[in-house]
């Protein structure tokens, strides 16, 4: 393990500033070496802390939305096997051309 690997897993262990100097103290690091790769290990590791945030984005209006068409839908399908053919059809036609159409365009 290289020396900024090293620093890096100490921050991501969740270890202090002092501590982190103690560690690379006591692995004979210098003292230029501890300033620089304090300063390297802390950009290096919030960058993939906001990284990782990032990529976990909160639940899209596009699931919401086919959730909701879903739901309708299922609404619609027992209409039409309670009797109203006409009106549940229409619907499901036009809530299915809805969810088509704003499934396979990428904006």
């Amino acid at each position: 393990m290289n020396k900024l690997d090293f620093s890096i897993s100490l921050r991501a262990k969740g270890l202090s500033k002092q501590e982190i100097i103690k560690e690379m103290v006591a692995n004979e690091f210098d003292e230029s070496d501890i300033k620089y790769y304090l300063k390297k290990s802390d950009e290096i590791y919030l960058n993939q802390l906001l990284n990782n945030k990032r990529t976990k984005d909160p639940i899209k209006p596009k699931r919401t939305l086919k959730s909701i068409a879903l739901i309708l839908s299922l609404v619609l399908l027992i209409g039409v096997f309670y009797g109203y053919l006409s009106i549940g059809l229409i619907g499901l036609f036009i809530l299915w051309s809805l969810v088509k159409f704003g499934t396979y365009r990428r904006s």
